[in-house]
């Protein structure tokens, strides 16, 4: 497979982490004129040298389908780590200078409490400790410095041309499905729009008796729907019935607002480096729906 297969026309979603890039790679999947990786999620340039698949870039060409990237138009990932990831940003550098770098962000509240969520053990609500956000451990998950995307941001200018960067808001691409700006910053028809009815990570907490039943279609109608569906299209059916299931968790607002507090500094400094208007990130009390 050539080189040049990957490096015409490529681009990079390189995070942030807990911004939606989940769902976004289901969503770009989707488009006929994209081809991602067969792996989801793979991180290639994050671990290249420490996983025994991706020992060169030689490796990340062979990740995708050489038959998908002859029928496509742009070739790309999504990544949610690279934007944090000094050796990613290093590597993508050294392989694919030209790429075109997609940067999602949300609101840093958002997604510091949404992070926070996803390294606790949560069997109710009630068994939540919001203040443990701003302890140590926390912080040494990168619960809040994750949220502060200036500095990696930064990082990132100074490697590569801004015309190489495309930033979106997790609110306008994920909440609102408006694609036109990516579609034609990538290069592909900005008129496809692809299914964004399935949150891919819904936050929240799942009940016991909604679980035995979200298994009990998996398991039992699922078979049922087999003959007559994509296994894709069966994912998506689990992934829509585990969201209708499952129940937001409400958040203290002095926990909002003390890390609103924290983070209304860094909003500036993102404001200034991405040219964005994030008025409404300062103006509005966040409202955290992963």
């Amino acid at each position: 497979m050539s080189k040049q297969m990957i490096k015409d026309n490529h681009f990079i979603v390189i995070g942030g982490h807990k911004c939606g890039t989940t769902s976004l790679h289901s969503y770009l999947g989707q488009h006929p004129e994209i081809c991602l990786p067969k792996i989801k999620g793979q991180d290639f340039f994050s671990r290249m040298g420490n996983n025994q698949s991706f020992r060169k870039f030689e490796d990340y060409i062979a990740s995708y389908d050489e038959r998908e990237l002859l029928k496509s138009k742009v070739s790309g990932e999504v990544s949610s780590v690279y934007l944090s990831s000094d050796k990613a940003r290093q590597l993508i550098k050294q392989y694919l200078p030209d790429a075109k770098l997609v940067v999602i962000l949300r609101h840093p509240v958002d997604r510091c409490i949404s992070h926070f969520l996803q390294t606790v053990e949560i069997e109710s609500p009630d068994n939540i400790d919001f203040q443990d956000i701003f302890s140590l451990a926390q912080e040494q998950k990168g619960v809040l410095r994750l949220s502060f995307y200036s500095q990696d941001i930064q990082k990132y200018l100074e490697e590569f041309p801004k015309e190489n960067f495309k930033f979106i808001l997790f609110d306008s691409l994920i909440k609102q499905a408006n694609f036109v700006d990516l579609f034609e910053f990538i290069g592909v028809d900005t008129k496809f729009q692809p299914d964004t009815s399935a949150i891919m990570r819904k936050g929240g907490i799942i009940d016991d008796k909604s679980i035995k039943i979200i298994n009990y279609l998996r398991s039992t109608i699922g078979q049922v729907l087999k003959p007559l569906t994509t296994k894709e299209q069966r994912r998506l059916m689990t992934i829509k019935a585990r969201n209708y299931v499952t129940k937001k968790i409400e958040v203290p607002q002095s926990i909002k607002d003390e890390l609103m507090d924290l983070y209304r500094e860094e909003i500036v400094k993102i404001q200034g480096l991405t040219g964005m208007n994030l008025s409404k990130w300062l103006a509005e009390k966040p409202q955290v729906i992963d």
